[in-house]
């Protein structure tokens, strides 16, 4: 009996202590999980992980920049919805039910030396390398991490905003409005999961075209993703995302033409 009460004891610290420190240990295992898949450092306003129910509810979540970029933060997610299969992730591969990710903000930049804050993705990053070797394909594929699979992919993405600070002292900024409100099924790759934010984000908006951006590769790799969704933008979306393009297009060629008048101006005093 003695025995047993001390297995019982042990039982219930374990408990404690995994009631205590689930948080904590799943938000390094977060943060660190996707700079695996983004390259880029994440931070976690707060998350709520059910120790019983397998989900995982994270607020405040947000992506930041890479060096050498003024603007702190790229992606501002204000929810990051997880329904989960516990058992999956003891079978090297990770099932996930449901996933809901509602992006507030994704901030696309421009810093002065013409380089773009998105590129720093690594997803986004191998596409515009190219293909790789098949021997270090072969090494990849190796190393990779465990299948995952989402039944039910919802997104959701607010708004889009260009800054621009190649231009001159002030940035041309523009923010664009989507309301999309998309949901898709069967999505197996993290990797496009990311070139699919970049490209129903920057679709339609006129910002790949300003920023000299090849979204039309990324929209190729994600094009089977594409066509597994389900339900689509939001007709208030759709309507914005016509009118918005051609002026923001205008507005930075304006810009850009203002700033060359400037700079021949300079030369010839």
């Amino acid at each position: 009996m003695k025995k047993l009460g001390i297995v019982v004891g042990i039982i219930v610290v374990i408990f404690v202590l995994l009631l205590v420190f689930k948080n904590i240990l799943i938000k390094m295992a977060v943060e660190e999980g996707t700079k695996k898949v983004t390259g880029l450092e994440l931070t976690i306003g707060s998350m709520d992980v059910g120790l019983l129910a397998p989900k995982v509810d994270i607020s405040d979540m947000r992506l930041l920049n890479p060096a050498g970029f003024h603007d702190k933060v790229m992606i501002d997610m204000s929810k990051f919805l997880v329904d989960f299969e516990l058992a999956s992730f003891f079978k090297k591969r990770a099932h996930f039910k449901n996933v809901e990710l509602n992006l507030k903000e994704l901030m696309v930049v421009r810093n002065k030396g013409r380089k773009l804050n998105i590129d720093a993705l690594t997803a986004v990053g191998e596409k515009k390398q190219g293909e790789k070797p098949v021997e270090q394909k072969q090494v990849k594929q190796e190393k990779k991490a465990p299948q995952v699979t989402i039944d039910k992919l919802i997104l959701k993405i607010e708004k889009v905003v260009y800054k621009d600070y190649s231009l001159g002292e002030t940035p041309f900024t523009k923010t664009f409005t989507l309301g999309i409100n998309e949901v898709y099924s069967d999505v197996t790759d993290p990797n496009k999961l990311v070139i699919l934010i970049i490209v129903r984000a920057l679709e339609g908006t006129g910002i790949a075209q300003l920023a000299n951006f090849d979204l039309g590769t990324l929209k190729a790799d994600v094009s089977d993703t594409l066509q597994k969704r389900v339900s689509g933008v939001t007709e208030a979306g759709q309507k914005e995302l016509g009118a918005v393009g051609e002026t923001t297009t205008k507005e930075a060629e304006k810009k850009v033409e203002e700033e060359l008048t400037k700079g021949l101006r300079k030369q010839f005093k």
